[in-house]
């Protein structure tokens, strides 16, 4: 069963994998892009730094738990802001042989004063997190017309947006330019308060998740209501403050990087996902490789030095002591990681390691059963423990 277990966990990542790799395909598209046109600008590197962040911890999330939507807000956020440039470049690649594509391409991904591309990812991190924050569902069934409320007026919006430009590229009009939706001043205010209304209406999904919820779940929706809070406020001040204040982009910018990390602390200091051993296991094999590989590579260069004419002798004997060393070094790297990220599975080990050692050395007969329950215990924490013994004489 723990076989069949860790099969279906191997084929669930897969698609975690793919996604997250295809994410930071295109955010590498877009580093190389804006470094290659000279026009990186001051909020391009924390940006692009804010969206690996999201690709890191919605990555991680989807690949430990798969049916929990959270994880794939977290990829599908970076990856609304990442495709934006790859439909630039196609765009005008098409734009001789296929100017109506071109212009549909550039309606999305060309960077432009009225662009309305922030607006999915953005409405989707303010009101589809917290409303599923932490176990995927929403707080209860009478929330569900207020998810579809937030989806509805997410979609509208960005609709209503998208017609302001009359180009989307240098000499390339809007395919859906209306002057009439944004004209009128009722239609701006109608879009903005039922923006406010779905993210305020979000956080307050968190306070009424935190009233009927536990201590342990409590504290780990506290740093996603302060987060979730703080980005709101900022972001509702920022529609009201000067547009000549400099600053108010990059503070919101820098806002949107605090729901991730409330997620990440979370899932490591409160172990919402028991994602404990994911980190412990990665980062032994990242630095047990690291450690290999400068082994062999410093044993090759030694040969070199000391023996010029035997570069394939320090090849091999470089090869030989790196795999001899890989495996001795990932027990006691391992061991030194679960101590402090997997604690759990490094004091349920001891336990077995000293009931192992007391029956090895001889144990009273008399307390062996009791031994045997309370490893069982300390280990497994059931709910009920209970030890069949052979009647004497049977």
């Amino acid at each position: 069963m723990s076989g069949r277990r860790r099969t279906a966990s191997r084929t669930a990542a897969w698609p975690a994998i793919v996604v997250g790799g295809l994410v930071c395909a295109m955010l590498a598209v877009t580093a190389v892009t804006s470094f290659v046109r000279d026009r990186p600008g001051p909020e391009s590197a924390p940006f692009l730094v804010l969206l690996a962040v999201f690709v890191g911890v919605g990555s991680l999330l989807a690949w430990k738990r798969p049916g929990n939507p959270i994880g794939w807000l977290l990829l599908v956020i970076p990856g609304l802001f990442a495709l934006a440039t790859p439909a630039m470049l196609l765009g005008e690649a098409l734009l001789d042989p296929a100017p109506s594509v071109s212009a549909w391409l550039f309606w999305y991904g060309y960077d432009r004063e009225d662009t309305w591309i922030w607006l999915p990812p953005i409405g989707l991190l303010l009101t589809q997190i917290p409303l599923r924050f932490p176990d995927g569902a929403l707080p209860s069934p009478r929330w569900r017309w207020f998810s579809w409320f937030t989806i509805i007026t997410l979609v509208v919006v960005s609709a209503v947006l998208s017609t302001a430009s009359a180009e989307v590229y240098p000499g390339v009009p809007n395919p859906v330019h209306s002057g009439a939706l944004l004209g009128e001043p009722v239609a701006i205010v109608v879009c903005f308060g039922a923006l406010a209304v779905a993210f305020v209406g979000s956080l307050a999904s968190l306070a009424a998740r935190y009233r009927s919820a536990g201590e342990m779940q409590r504290a780990q929706l506290r740093w996603m209501l302060w987060a979730v809070c703080l980005v709101v406020v900022i972001l509702i001040s920022s529609w009201v403050v000067a547009d000549d204040w400099a600053g108010a982009n990059s503070l919101v910018l820098v806002s949107y990087g605090l729901i991730p990390v409330a997620i990440a602390i979370a899932v490591l200091r409160y172990r919402l996902y028991e994602i404990d051993r994911v980190i412990s296991r990665t980062s032994a094999y990242v630095l047990v490789t690291a450690s290999a590989v400068s082994i062999y590579a410093l044993v090759v260069t030694s040969v070199a030095w000391l023996l010029p004419d035997a570069t394939t002798l320090g090849v091999a004997l470089a090869t030989l002591i790196a795999a001899a060393a890989f495996l001795p070094l990932l027990r006691v790297v391992r061991r030194l990681l679960d101590r402090r990220f997997n604690r759990t599975q490094y004091n349920a080990e001891r336990v077995v390691d000293a009931f192992g050692e007391r029956l090895r050395t001889g144990a009273d007969p008399h307390t062996a059963a009791s031994d045997l329950a309370d490893a069982v215990d300390r280990t497994l924490e059931p709910s009920v423990v209970g030890v069949w013994t052979r009647p004497q004489g049977s």
